[in-house]
């Protein structure tokens, strides 16, 4: 009457806490669960994977893709990390993996510094928990890789090597003294040697090394500069030393570990091409 409208309205109970059945019977109600995993493809700076038992690559998002320096995800679904690292670095993320799922405790905000896709070093945030059956047996993991900005998230323990690192990263190519990284994180040399292998399980040489030859490998993965130039380019000092700590890192040579990585590349790029064309002629 008299012009007035009448609208719908939307009743809202009042909260009722919900069992686990409800939650379970929500999920299963989902078709695919949700795809849930999609969520990945819009945050930058968070890789994101899941392994099966025995810590094979099953899903990943388009930064973790990235991170690997792959172009395409199919690329790396069925891997390991022994494809992609050497494997003094894939043994510690192998068993760190397979804790996680002997022992279903989560591992919860690791803070380390990594090589980038590009490179560079990075501070990262890493997170892994268990993933169960129906009947409650472990069978994978799920894991995500943040990367955390020096200046607001890294905690206290390691903000006083934050200008360590950087000092590292400018002059990889250069001579490193440990007395001049000490001075900038404001420790004696002792003490500065003494905390950085607590926090990051690493000498401060091992850690300079490790990061030469890495940024040396992703060089001779993805360019074809010579190698001596590399080498100079990321602070060694002649081609035999380089190579002969190339060779006891990698467990491989220089030259053997670019062509190794290129022909894995060219065949998995093969393999995605071959499944595209079957997905299209089934289309036709």
């Amino acid at each position: 009457m008299g012009g007035s409208k009448s609208h719908d309205t939307v009743r809202v109970d009042a909260h009722q806490p919900l069992c686990e059945t409800d939650v379970v019977a929500f999920f299963d109600s989902l078709r695919d669960r949700g795809s849930i995993e999609q969520m990945f493809e819009f945050l930058p700076d968070v890789s994101f994977y899941i392994k099966d038992r025995q810590c094979r690559w099953m899903a990943c998002n388009a930064w973790a893709t990235q991170s690997l320096n792959y172009r395409d995800r199919a690329e790396i679904l069925g891997a390991t990390e022994f494809d992609f690292f050497p494997r003094q670095i894939a043994e510690k993320i192998y068993e760190d993996d397979q804790r996680v799922m002997a022992t279903g405790v989560r591992l919860l905000n690791r803070i380390e510094v990594i090589t980038s896709e590009s490179g560079h070093l990075v501070w990262v945030s890493t997170n892994k928990v268990p993933l169960f059956d129906r009947g409650g047996k472990v069978v994978g993991l799920m894991g995500i890789t943040r990367r955390i900005s020096a200046s607001t998230e890294l905690p206290a323990g390691f903000q006083s090597f934050r200008a360590a690192i950087n000092y590292i990263q400018d002059r990889l190519g250069a001579k490193i003294r440990i007395d001049d990284l000490a001075a900038l994180s404001n420790l004696s040399t002792s003490r500065f040697r003494r905390r950085f292998r607590m926090l990051f399980h690493l000498s401060p040489r091992e850690f300079i090394l490790r990061t030469r030859l890495q940024t040396a490998a992703r060089r001779l993965s993805t360019t074809r500069d010579p190698i001596i130039y590399i080498a100079l380019d990321c602070g060694f000092s002649n081609q035999s030393y380089f190579t002969a700590q190339f060779r006891a890192f990698f467990g491989t040579s220089a030259s053997a570990s670019s062509r190794r990585r290129r022909s894995r590349r060219r065949r998995l790029t093969r393999r995605s091409s071959n499944r595209d064309g079957v997905s299209r002629r089934g289309l036709d």
